[in-house]
C-alpha cells in the first residue's frame, strides 16, 4: 500500500466516518420527525451544509483524541491503532486544523450562532484531549454534553424550541455518560500508567458500577418524564419495552467482573442509543 493510499485508509478511519453518518442522520431524522420540517428544507444546501460542518468538528475531535491518545492506546488497543501507524502524525494534525477551521467557516457562514457554537465544540473537543479528561468526572461530562449538543444545534439552527428534542438530548446525554463510563473500565489498564484520573482508576470497579447506576436512574426518569408528555402510544410501547432492556442490562452489569462482561454492556448501550435514534420515526 503506497504512502498516499494508505494515509487516506488512515484519515478515513480516524475520522470515524460510521459516528459522522450516525451524527448526520440524526440531526436530519430530528429536524424531520421531532420538529416536523419538510423534505424539501431539509435538502436545501445551507441544512446540508450545516450537518456536513457538524461532521467536520466531529471528526477532527476524533483525530486530534487518537493523536493525543497514542501511547494509551498502544497499551488498550495496540492491533487498532491509527495515528501514528498508517496515518502520519503531523497529517494527522494538520487534518484536525483544517476540519476545524473549516467547519467553524462554514457554520459562521450559515448563522453566527451555529459558528460561535462550533468554536465552542472544537475548543472543548482540543481541551478535553489534552487536558480535561485526566480530570474526573468532568472529561466523561464534556463528551456527554457535547453529544447532547449535537441534537440541540438542530433547535438552534432553526431558532425553533422543542420539548421533544431536548428530552431526546438530555437522553442522549445520559447514555453516552454510561458508554463513556463503561469505556473508562474497560480502557482503566492503559490509563493508569499516564495520569488519567477516570471513574474507575480512582473509586474502583464498584465506584464506577454505583456512578452508571446513578446515570441509569436518571436517563429513566427522563424516559419516564416523556413518555407521560407523550400521547403517542406507539412511542409508549416501544419505551416501555426499552425500560425493561435498561433494567436487563443494570442486572448484566452488576453481575460483570470481567473485561468482555463490561465490553458486551457498551455492546447493549450501543443498541440502546439506536433504540432511541428508531424511536424518532414512531413521533
Amino acid at each position: 500500500m503506497n504512502f498516499l493510499t494508505r494515509n487516506t485508509v488512515g484519515f478515513l478511519t480516524a475520522s470515524r466516518i460510521p459516528n459522522l453518518v450516525i451524527i448526520g442522520l440524526t440531526q436530519f431524522i430530528t429536524a424531520y420527525y421531532l420538529l416536523s420540517k419538510s423534505l424539501s428544507t431539509l435538502l436545501e444546501p445551507n441544512f446540508l451544509l450545516f450537518i456536513f460542518s457538524t461532521g467536520m468538528i466531529g471528526a477532527a475531535g476524533y483525530i486530534i483524541n487518537d493523536y493525543f491518545d497514542q501511547k494509551i492506546d498502544m497499551v488498550n488497543r495496540p492491533t487498532k491503532v491509527i495515528v501514528g501507524t498508517s496515518f502520519r502524525r503531523r497529517l494527522a494534525l494538520f487534518s484536525h486544523v483544517f476540519l476545524t477551521f473549516s467547519g467553524i467557516g462554514i457554520g459562521f457562514l450559515i448563522d453566527p450562532a451555529i459558528g460561535a457554537i462550533h468554536v465552542f465544540s472544537a475548543g472543548a473537543l482540543w481541551t478535553y484531549s489534552i487536558v480535561i479528561r485526566r480530570w474526573l468526572i468532568l472529561g466523561t461530562l464534556t463528551i456527554a454534553f457535547l453529544a447532547c449538543l449535537t441534537l440541540l444545534l438542530v433547535m438552534v439552527y432553526f431558532r425553533e424550541f422543542s420539548l421533544l428534542v431536548v428530552a431526546y438530548a438530555m437522553f442522549a446525554c445520559v447514555t453516552v455518560f454510561i458508554r463513556e463510563s463503561i469505556k473508562d473500565i474497560i480502557s482503566a489498564q492503559g490509563e493508569v500508567q499516564f495520569g488519567i484520573q477516570s471513574i474507575p482508576i480512582v473509586w474502583g470497579i464498584r465506584g464506577a458500577k454505583l456512578t452508571i447506576y446513578l446515570a441509569g436512574v436518571a436517563g429513566v426518569g427522563i424516559l419516564t418524564f416523556y413518555l407521560l408528555s407523550i400521547p403517542n402510544w406507539h412511542v409508549r410501547y416501544f419505551f416501555f419495552a426499552v425500560l425493561i432492556f435498561i433494567f436487563w442490562m443494570a442486572y448484566r452489569l452488576s453481575k460483570a467482573d470481567k473485561m468482555s462482561d463490561f465490553k458486551s454492556i457498551r455492546i447493549y448501550i450501543d443498541v440502546l442509543i439506536a433504540a432511541g435514534l428508531i424511536s424518532m420515526l414512531l413521533i
